[in-house]
């Protein structure tokens, strides 16, 4: 649906609200995914407590979602930020920005966990320090101060630098190769810093486009997902000189 409302071109909006409306409950992600789907048709959506809430015409439901038990802060520890997925959007930070988003509750000491993330990712990891930069933006969302002192900003223009080349981002200073993921996570960063991107991003990335029209991971092969569709058209979405 993400892709669609980007390209405005048609979408099921009906149907995709009856299939959420089939569900009797939902798990984190899937509240966290239906809640944006909700959003981008324009339903009015609410969430408290672990319950999911809309109204969309005359649809007017309400949904239970789990909460995970982990502790808010054990995602922000050395042995979990650095270990990833599949995807950017699947990582256990991204987990933690999910729970933020649907109404986990804060403290301040979150707000230091995630200085603390931000502090250690912007000396070799571009993908972590824009997860961070995410769920520092969602907690000054929800009115807890997260402004960021001038020396951090510094740092992440620092590896931001040290991540670019000519026709992209890498996720790390060492690293030689580029994916959608560097590419997105340094074009966000790049966007937060107000900084144009590489000369070189958008030729890139129509490298990455398959046949049938979609995306890949690397230019070195792969089939098209949705997940990388989307990243690649919210890199064009917002960069209109690409």
């Amino acid at each position: 649906m993400g892709c669609l409302k980007i390209l405005r071109a048609d979408s099921p909006d009906l149907e995709i609200v009856k299939f959420i409306s089939s569900h009797k409950s939902f798990d984190l992600y899937g509240a966290y995914y239906a809640k944006n789907c909700l959003e981008y048709i324009g339903a009015e959506v609410q969430v408290k407590d672990g319950m999911l809430g809309w109204h969309y015409h005359s649809d007017v439901q309400i949904k239970p979602f789990d909460v995970p038990s982990t502790p808010l802060v054990k995602y922000f520890r050395c042995e979990v930020y650095g270990m990833y997925g599949s995807s950017i959007l699947s990582s256990p930070l991204s987990a933690a920005l999910k729970r933020i988003e649907l109404g986990a509750k804060l403290d301040s000491s979150l707000t230091k966990w995630a200085y603390s993330l931000l502090k250690a990712s912007v000396q070799r990891d571009l993908m972590v320090t824009f997860m961070a930069l995410e769920i520092l933006k969602v907690i000054k969302a929800k009115g807890y101060p997260a402004t960021l002192p001038a020396s951090n900003i510094q740092e992440i223009k620092e590896i931001l630098s040290q991540c670019t080349t000519r026709k992209g981002y890498v996720a790390h200073p060492t690293s030689n190769s580029m994916s959608i993921e560097s590419i997105f996570a340094g074009h966000e960063i790049a966007k937060f810093l107000g900084i144009s991107n590489p000369l070189g991003l958008s030729s890139f990335i129509e490298l990455l486009q398959n046949s049938n029209g979609g995306f890949r991971r690397t230019p070195f092969g792969g089939i098209s997902t949705l997940e990388y569709c989307y990243l690649a058209l919210r890199i064009f979405s917002d960069d209109q000189t690409l």
